[in-house]
């Protein structure tokens, strides 16, 4: 292979990443595998990290993992960062112009997505990078339904790890 893909992990995608195998969630093992070839280059964005966070301290509160299992993903992801194993987009999509690009979404998908879900189109869409092209450009994965149509929609290569097979 002579490329290097770009993947980005909405919050769906990391939170399955880091429970596999423990708490396997729909993809989860077929995702991690895909993740784990060097040629594939993961970011998300601080929006998806705090996303998985609120979602790991509801599942510590609610007893669907434990103390112990909510300290060794929060390591796991710092480590994953710190490693340049997961890279956070610098993105600045707080600025007028792409923040007003993800209002509109939020209208034209008539509130199928959120806000957040319409910062991770605009990411891939305009972030850094959104000049690769071919075997390079950047693949969204996701385990949410609506976020898959809207970002397809948009013209956003998407993943679905939970029903479909891997896209290369």
């Amino acid at each position: 292979m002579n490329y290097i893909r770009k993947v980005f992990l909405d919050a769906s995608a990391l939170l399955a990443w880091i429970l596999y195998p423990d708490k396997p969630e729909p993809g989860g093992e077929r995702l991690t595998e895909y993740l784990c070839r060097p040629e594939r280059q993961r970011y998300s964005n601080g929006s998806c990290l705090t996303e998985v966070f609120v979602r790991l301290k509801w599942m510590r509160y609610h007893g669907e993992i434990t103390d112990a299992g909510y300290f060794m993903r929060a390591y796991l992801l710092h480590t994953k960062i710190r490693n340049n194993t997961l890279k956070i987009s610098e993105f600045n999509y707080w600025s007028n112009n792409f923040s007003n690009m993800a209002l509109e979404l939020v209208k034209k998908y008539e509130n199928k997505i959120d806000y957040l879900d319409a910062v991770q189109i605009v990411d891939v869409l305009e972030g850094p990078y959104k000049d690769f092209a071919g075997p390079s450009r950047t693949l969204l994965i996701t385990n949410d339904k609506k976020l898959r149509d809207a970002a397809r929609a948009e013209g956003v290569e998407v993943w679905f790890p939970a029903e479909e097979v891997e896209p290369d």
